[in-house]
């Protein structure tokens, strides 16, 4: 699974690498293992929202780990 458009773009202007996020998720090869709106949950959209832009998980992570 590849991150797509809009997590790519949340992390870039969070000042994050999409491999940085990967291995901060527990994927130790910086290889991106969760779903493509960037929850580490793989089966993020479908089931716990319907499609890929409407994920709000990704901000609510990237303020965590900020200390936000």
């Amino acid at each position: 699974m590849r991150l797509n458009r809009t997590a790519r773009a949340q992390l870039q202007a969070a000042g994050i690498t999409p491999g940085w996020w990967a291995r901060r998720n527990h994927y130790a090869d910086g290889r991106w293992g969760g779903d493509a709106c960037g929850c580490p949950d793989s089966r993020c959209i479908g089931f716990h929202h319907d499609g890929p832009d409407d994920c709000g998980c990704l901000p609510a992570l990237l303020d965590l780990a900020a200390g936000r």
